[in-house]
């Protein structure tokens, strides 16, 4: 990572420091070692708070109270940390999830999980904005709501964008309540309230709950009529 760092372990009066929050050399008085659990735990507090770039050795170290030196030598770089804190936080979810038999539950399931992952921890939201997720049990997950959908009657192509349309409502659900707040409608002008299509029905949960059964029923009416991924008569790659 950066080059900078102490030609030896014995100088122990030596630091090496960059605005970026480079690994320096532990100060007198700092422990030496710190396990990676600890890291983790911090680091994935402090990225769901203030976003993936406020995740430093820096910050770490101060937070620990290690030197960034410490937390360098037990993550490996500060990518290397990040890839790790997203993994077991989306990890733990996808060992935990219990799929139901029916495809309707699965696809609720999945969506529901999705939701409550991404609320308890933005970072996540952050990462994948970023790329696609590349943590464990993301891309079974993937292919179980789109196999359950191939099952139930769509063809491989309909499934898999039935699978993103749902991924993609939760995903937008999300990002729409974590940066708008909870009380967005309510601290807008009473004027502005008054115009709102949400005048009346402006609940998160309930919005949620509503669009979700719409796409279901989206997916149901589709496998009941039979309809190919790509009728005659619209092009691929055309509305």
């Amino acid at each position: 990572m950066e080059s900078s760092m102490p030609s030896s372990a014995g100088s122990a009066g030596a630091s090496s420091s960059s605005p970026d929050g480079a690994p320096e050399a532990a100060k007198p008085g700092r422990p030496r070692a710190v396990s990676l659990e600890a890291i983790l735990s911090a680091a994935t507090e402090i990225a769901d708070d203030r976003g993936l770039d406020a995740v430093s050795f820096r910050v770490l170290g101060d937070r620990l109270g290690v030197s960034p030196m410490a937390i360098h030598r037990t993550t490996g770089g500060i990518e290397a940390l990040r890839h790790t804190m997203v993994s077991e936080v989306v990890g733990r979810v996808t060992r935990s999830i219990v799929w139901p038999d029916d495809w309707q539950g699965v696809v609720r399931v999945f969506a529901e999980e999705l939701r409550a992952l991404l609320m308890r921890h933005p970072l996540v939201l952050e990462a994948h904005r970023r790329a696609a997720l590349d943590a464990p049990g993301a891309d079974a997950v993937a292919h179980r709501v789109a196999g359950v959908l191939r099952t139930a009657g769509l063809d491989e192509e309909r499934a898999a964008y039935a699978y993103a349309a749902v991924h993609d409502f939760v995903t937008g659900h999300v990002a729409i309540r974590l940066g708008r707040g909870e009380l967005e409608h309510y601290d807008a002008s009473p004027e502005r309230q008054a115009v709102s299509v949400f005048a009346r029905y402006h609940d998160y949960a309930e919005r949620f709950r509503q669009g979700l059964e719409l796409l279901i029923t989206g997916i149901e009416s589709t496998i009941a009529e039979g309809r190919p991924a790509n009728p005659a008569g619209h092009p691929r790659g055309r509305a």
